[in-house]
């Protein structure tokens, strides 16, 4: 008898799990994570804020009913302690979540994938109206419009009060040359969701936040989530932290009020996991309703495709679809970074898990190193072991070569200025020739910078190397001025 009950029983959870939907049924039978995974990922992420001086981190494993762990460490700009409350910035981490909302707009027939963007947004002049005409929303979501990488520069990261939206900031990739006709060359820039943005609040006539909150954030439950600059305040967003010459500084407090789309959005590590959750549901909600169709979250996770070619570009609809050495070679994840904070997903579909990331530091000379702890946690989780350390060595090596760069050109300012006044104008060919190498390089480097990055850009995001970087350029120059003077004057007293 009791064999028999034990095989009826069996029968009828098979049942139940063949009348689940896929997600729900490979969540009821998934193995549970062994709590020494856990540990080593606890320990790993230690390790890594130690290692990188991160002030304060959350991390959380989740699952398709929510967080199955959560750990928090550290404190937040304000000198309090981190928490699952707390909240983060998530940089590009925002563009899964803003494609999401995009699609919401497909789902409702109000947008195609393979629309024109200039039928709707006149404004969009890219590369000429030839080559604008035939960008589509595909186009852009998938990071094939053909705008190059160094256009985030010119139309990211504005954090002040009169910032044009961002219809207003379409006009400054007009002048841009394209990397190719649409479709043909992949280049990841936050250039092609700040158009999505513009797109959206045609089609609906709102501001994009707006649409973000009322198509994904609340259906999803990410009630805290952060979308432009009022909500930011809301939740009392402390500031993030950038390094000042190797010390973790709580001195980026910006948020673009019209970046929700490519980076600017945010959260408590509740929200960015309420995000996960609805992923691994295959876009259902909670509560039963559906934000978008299972058919819908499968597209976004197909990488695109290059034509003529047929490359696979390794992007879907916002999302990145592997690239990634195993376990994590079928892992569809996401990171980001505003300055001063950075963030982490990774979607393991083969476990029924994800994990999501957030860390209250970030500079783009240290990317690699801070981004690691998400990429090595996520590789613990899956079943294998974090990848080589990558240190803060170039960050250092940078910042405090152009600070002894710039210190050695300022004490040569002094001794050549002394010498002008002690000796009077003499001809010294060969140490004039060298300390004029020696201060044209900087400037060389900061104009070659300006004229790539710009200084907005560069001050935004590496401070205290910008400004030894500016000192030894300006030093530099005052250099070549005594020195080449001094010839100059040599030369006079000779006539």
């Amino acid at each position: 008898m009791p064999s028999t009950l034990r095989r009826a029983a069996a029968a009828v959870a098979a049942l139940l799990l063949a009348l689940l939907p896929s997600g729900e049924a490979s969540a009821a039978t998934r193995a549970p994570v062994p709590a020494d995974r856990f540990h080593a990922m606890d320990a790993y992420v230690r390790e890594r804020m130690q290692a990188t001086r991160t002030p304060g981190l959350a991390y959380a494993v989740v699952g398709p009913d929510g967080p199955v762990r959560a750990r928090s460490w550290g404190t937040d700009g304000n000198g309090e302690p981190v928490t699952d409350a707390t909240p983060f910035l998530w940089g590009s981490v925002a563009k899964p979540i803003a494609a999401s909302a995009v699609m919401t707009l497909v789902r409702d027939g109000r947008l195609r994938l393979d629309d024109p963007v200039v039928g709707r947004l006149p404004a969009f002049r890219f590369g000429g109206h030839g080559h604008a005409a035939r960008v589509t929303v595909r186009h852009l979501l998938q990071q094939t419009a053909g705008i190059p990488e160094s256009a985030t520069f010119a139309v990211a990261d504005c954090v002040d009060a009169d910032c044009p939206d961002a219809l207003g900031r379409l006009a400054a990739l007009d002048d841009v040359r394209p990397l190719g006709p649409p479709g043909t060359t992949y280049a990841y820039t936050s250039a092609n969701y700040l158009v999505l943005a513009a797109l959206v609040e045609s089609v609906t006539g709102r501001p994009f936040a707006d649409h973000l909150r009322d198509s994904v954030l609340s259906p999803a439950g990410m009630d805290g989530a952060i979308a432009d600059r009022a909500s930011a305040r809301a939740r009392n967003l402390p500031p993030g932290h950038q390094l000042l010459w190797g010390v973790p500084s709580a001195i980026a407090d910006g948020v673009d009020d019209d970046g929700a789309a490519y980076g600017y959005a945010g959260g408590d590590l509740n929200d960015l996991a309420a995000f996960a959750s609805l992923q691994l549901r295959s876009g259902k909600t909670a509560g039963g309703g559906m934000v978008l169709a299972p058919e819908f979250v499968r597209l976004m996770r197909q990488p695109g495709r290059l034509h003529p070619s047929g490359a696979a570009t390794g992007y879907g609809l916002g999302w990145r679809v592997g690239g990634l050495e195993p376990p994590l070679d079928t892992a569809v994840w996401h990171t980001g970074a505003t300055p001063g904070y950075s963030a982490t997903i990774f979607l393991l579909p083969d476990q029924d898990l994800a994990l999501v990331l957030q860390q209250n530091l970030h500079g783009l000379l240290h990317d690699g190193a801070v981004m690691q702890a998400g990429f090595g946690a996520a590789r613990i989780l899956a079943g294998g072991a974090p990848d080589g350390a990558s240190s803060t060595g170039v960050y250092h090596a940078t910042v405090w070569g152009l600070t002894a760069l710039a210190v050695v050109l300022l004490a040569e300012t002094v001794h050549s200025f002394r010498l002008l006044r002690r000796e009077g104008p003499r001809r010294r060919t060969v140490p004039t020739v060298l300390w004029c190498l020696a201060g044209a390089g900087p400037l060389a480097v900061l104009v070659a910078a300006l004229a790539f990055v710009g200084s907005g850009a560069l001050w935004t995001w590496t401070p205290d190397a910008f400004t030894a970087l500016c000192a030894a350029a300006a030093a530099g120059s005052i250099v070549i001025t005594l020195r080449l003077g001094g010839v100059r004057g040599a030369r006079g007293l000779r006539r």
